[in-house]
Formats: C-alpha cells, sequence, structure tokens
C-alpha cells in the first residue's frame, strides 16, 4: 500500500521562560526535559493532529523553567488504511508513519527552544535526542489511545 502524507500546518502554540529562577543555584547539565503529547485523529478530513509540549525543570525539583508547545497537523491518504477510529481512541496499521510524525514534531521543539532561548542561561542546554523506543516506553500505546502522556 502506497501511503502518501505531509504537514498541513504546524505552529508554536505557547512559550515561557522564568526569568527570576536563580540559575545560578543549578548545574544548566543537570536539567531535565518532560514531554508530553496528544494524538486526535480526524477522519472528515483525512488529518492526525499532534500536540506536543516540552518542560524543562531543574533536576529534582518541578519548578518549570521553561516550556515549549508545538501543534501540527498532518494529511495522510488513504486514512481510513493506516487510522480505524474506535471507541476511546484508534489504531494505526502503520506504527512507524506515527513516530515519524512524532520525530518530526520533536526536532521542531527543539529548533524552536533553541531559538527562544537565545541569551538565557538555559541556552546552554540542548534538548537531548531522544529514541523511538523510550518514547514507548514512557507512553501509552500510539495504537490504542487518541491521548499520549
Amino acid at each position: 500500500m502506497e501511503i502518501r502524507y505531509k504537514i498541513e500546518s504546524m505552529e508554536e502554540t505557547g512559550f515561557s521562560y522564568s526569568p527570576s529562577f536563580n540559575y545560578d543555584s543549578i548545574d544548566i547539565d543537570t536539567v531535565t526535559y518532560q514531554f508530553a503529547h496528544d494524538l486526535i485523529p480526524n477522519a472528515e478530513k483525512s488529518e492526525l493532529s499532534l500536540g506536543m509540549k516540552v518542560e524543562i525543570t531543574p533536576g529534582k525539583s518541578n519548578e518549570i523553567l521553561a516550556k515549549e508547545s508545538i501543534y501540527a497537523v498532518f494529511k495522510i491518504e488513504p486514512f481510513d488504511k493506516v487510522i480505524q477510529i474506535k471507541k476511546g481512541g484508534f489504531r494505526t496499521t502503520e506504527p512507524l508513519l506515527i513516530d515519524t510524525f512524532v520525530n518530526i514534531v520533536i526536532g521542531a521543539l527543539r529548533g524552536m527552544l533553541i531559538k527562544n532561548l537565545k541569551g538565557t542561561p538555559l541556552a546552554k542546554s540542548i534538548m537531548p535526542l531522544i529514541p523511538m523506543d523510550v518514547i514507548h516506553q514512557n507512553t501509552a500505546r500510539l495504537t490504542d489511545s487518541t491521548t499520549q502522556k
């Protein structure tokens, strides 16, 4: 089966930075990145939307030093062969395609953070590369739910 897909839209939906935090009190190399994402199928438009956010915290604390969020919409053809909407979620016959979409949005998040944190103490902290198996281990099954955390 030939699958065609494209990015219909992608936009930054939020950014915040905590300038009042005492950055001298932490080692920038020990900040952590916490992710959440939502996958939302739309059969009528043959689209799958992916919203993703990342929060940077100072290691052991839950205080948010910065956060970034992006919303992307992907057009998929043939949608009904790739995504089957079920009660409470959806299933996919092409999990690698979903992984591709997740990787695209992670790359966009990384780029936006680099741009937005330029000139701040967090500029030296680059979001790490994240293997897909780590994302799979830390999320609900991509094929079982529309909401991923």
